[in-house]
């Protein structure tokens, strides 16, 4: 966690100094209009709309890897019955052996 802290403080650095360094008026031009805007501007909004879809694309892989593991603890939970299951099964077995060879030495 601190390290990633850490680098995000870094790269947040490098880009607020790259885009000082590049201040100049652009003209964008949009789908209906152009807009004349500084190049600081446009690179502090690039990161941000990039920043905004990796979050929620990491968002949507982390739901999906909590819901695989929801249902892996499941599977886990069903497959520990069905474990004792077998072994209370296998106990019974073991003890109707053992009572065969009692009744088969009497």
């Amino acid at each position: 966690m601190r390290k990633s802290l850490i680098l995000t403080f870094v790269l947040s650095l490098v880009i607020i100094i790259f885009a000082i360094n590049n201040n100049a008026v652009v003209t964008i031009d949009l789908i209906f209009s152009q807009i004349e805007i500084s190049q600081a501007i446009v690179i502090f909004f690039s990161v941000l709309l990039g920043a905004a879809i990796a979050s929620i694309v990491s968002w949507i892989r982390e739901m999906k890897l909590k819901k695989n593991i929801k249902q892996l603890n499941l599977k886990i939970e069903e497959l520990n019955k069905t474990i004792f299951n077998l072994e209370e099964t296998i106990k019974e077995k073991e003890e109707q052996i053992r009572l065969l060879y009692l009744k088969d030495e009497n």
